[in-house]
């Protein structure tokens, strides 16, 4: 790949969207009006708001708000300008040039320049630093000012990937002086160049936020302050929002969606994606270490029934691998079609003629992952499978069970790119190997993806990486769900990104005409 035919897809892809990006509203076209508290209700607790390794599911849109990025993700799945306004790569993808945006400050108004992003990187790729970013940037080998608005990436290895890994939600933009200040400071405070500034931190109640009147884009954000407000009940949460006392339900349950929409003044948007619920299946433990009992687990799952009764027919089936279709070079995946039969004969080959009895253990939080655990239990049983289930609270879930338990439910969101889906959770060193599936030939597969420029070469590697990932069902991965919000329609340009970290609220405002 050229040069030109490198820089010039991912700059033109940006500069087309160097403001904000359109959306539907019941009020497209109108001219926005500023003011106004935007209220968006969640049901998990912000625990933090460390840009370098939050990852909980209403603690993105605050850094989304606090912070930005050299380049953010769009509602399109590809990387635009952020602070970055334009990039380019040399010949091989081995050296990336960022142009920054002029005239940035921070919060405290400070300048933002490029030592803030050279600080930033060093702090992403610090192994002594808890950094959710660096599984999809460990090919930077230095980074560089050539000048206060210049940024020079220096690779280990050719990667075309870059500007979608610097749109990581995790790699936003900190000051030198917080870095080099107290780390812990960053659990509860912030101090970033994004659209809103950090008034009130309360993890248990509310995060309020407001309107940073020298953010880069002019006239914007529209909104004077959003509030973040708990809900741990999801039925007060639901009685909330259709009494119009918050605007946005930042994630609606598939059971309420369709009353949620049938519901006037209520706008409830339905978004593709690639987040889903998989079976872990610790392989280094009997009886997961036998693919054949892997295999006939995947065949002991009715598909479906679950995209039916779990996700209310909003999503669609998927076959154990985590590469969603909506991901560059995946391929079509051959359906696993539920065979409880097929499933005993193949335990039964295992050495289990008799069945197996396996005990499930799944958090309460989402409520998805012990609804998808119950439901599977009930079509394993008739394929040999004896499993009974047991659910924790998601705190004790995360100390005592995830990473460690050898077969329970795991739940992740989308990422750009198969790079970052797999270096996530399925290559040896990834950053939550959390099955112990460790495979030299597709580690092999996946560093020469990243590592290879032309976009047809990629294409039949990642495609032999698929293939190895089927063949060797280190997950089952039952569904895709369709992610779920809702606004109300006198809240114009609520959305969601299908990857569910990049919000653009800063191009919300209120119609309360």
């Amino acid at each position: 790949m050229s040069h030109f035919t490198l820089s010039r897809r991912h700059v033109l892809m940006g500069l087309a969207a160097s403001t904000a990006l359109p959306g539907m509203s019941f009020a497209q076209g109108a001219t926005p009006v500023s003011g106004g508290t935007l209220k968006i209700s969640h049901s998990t607790r912000i625990a933090t708001l460390n840009v370098l390794s939050l990852s909980g599911p209403a603690e993105y849109p605050c850094i989304d708000m606090l912070y930005s990025g050299l380049t953010r993700t769009g509602l399109d799945n590809q990387p635009h300008p952020d602070l970055a306004t334009e990039w380019s790569a040399n010949d091989d993808a081995t050296e990336f040039t960022f142009i920054l945006r002029e005239g940035v400050t921070f919060h405290d108004g400070t300048p933002f320049t490029a030592d803030d992003v050279v600080a930033t990187y060093e702090a992403i790729l610090n192994p002594d630093i808890p950094s959710a970013a660096r599984s999809v940037l460990k090919m930077v080998e230095k980074v560089e000012a050539l000048d206060d608005l210049t940024v020079k990436f220096t690779l280990s290895a050719p990667f075309a990937d870059l500007p979608y890994s610097t749109a990581h939600a995790n790699a936003r933009i900190l000051s030198r002086a917080a870095l080099e200040g107290d780390l812990s400071k960053l659990d509860t405070t912030a101090n970033g160049t994004g659209p809103f500034k950090l008034e009130t931190y309360d993890s248990a109640r509310m995060v309020r936020l407001v309107k940073n009147e020298t953010y880069y884009k002019p006239g914007q954000p529209y909104l004077d302050a959003v509030e973040m407000m708990l809900f741990p009940d999801l039925a007060a949460e639901t009685a909330n929002f259709l009494s119009g006392a918050t605007d946005v339900m930042l994630t609606v349950q598939q059971a309420d969606f369709q009353r949620i929409s049938d519901s006037a003044g209520v706008e409830a948007q339905q978004v593709g994606s690639g987040r889903y619920v998989c079976v872990v299946m610790r392989q280094d433990q009997e009886p997961w270490n036998d693919v054949r009992v892997r295999k006939a687990f995947g065949m002991a799952v009715d598909r479906e029934l679950l995209v039916e009764v779990i996700l209310e027919g909003l999503g669609r089936p998927a076959y154990d691998s985590i590469v969603a279709p909506e991901i560059e070079y995946a391929t079509d995946k051959p359906v696993i079609p539920y065979d409880p039969e097929a499933a005993r004969a193949l335990l039964a080959e295992a050495g289990y003629p008799d069945g197996l009895k396996v005990t499930l253990v799944a958090s309460d939080r989402p409520a998805i992952r012990a609804q998808t655990a119950i439901a599977i239990q009930q079509t394993a049983g008739a394929a040999g499978f004896d499993v009974e289930i047991k659910t924790m609270p998601h705190d004790t879930y995360l100390a005592e069970e995830w990473m460690k338990g050898d077969f329970y439910i795991g739940y992740w969101g989308m990422q750009p790119t198969i790079d970052a889906t797999y270096n996530l959770l399925l290559t040896s060193d990834a950053s939550y190997q959390d099955t112990e599936w460790k495979n030299e030939a597709f580690d092999a597969l996946v560093a020469e993806g990243r590592s290879t420029v032309d976009p047809e070469k990629r294409a039949e590697i990642y495609a032999k990486a698929q293939a190895l990932e089927l063949e060797q069902s280190p997950y089952i991965v039952p569904f895709f769900e369709d992610v779920l919000t809702a606004s109300r329609e006198t809240t114009v340009d609520w959305h969601i990104a299908p990857i569910s970290r990049f919000f653009f609220i800063e191009d919300v405002w209120m119609n309360k005409a």
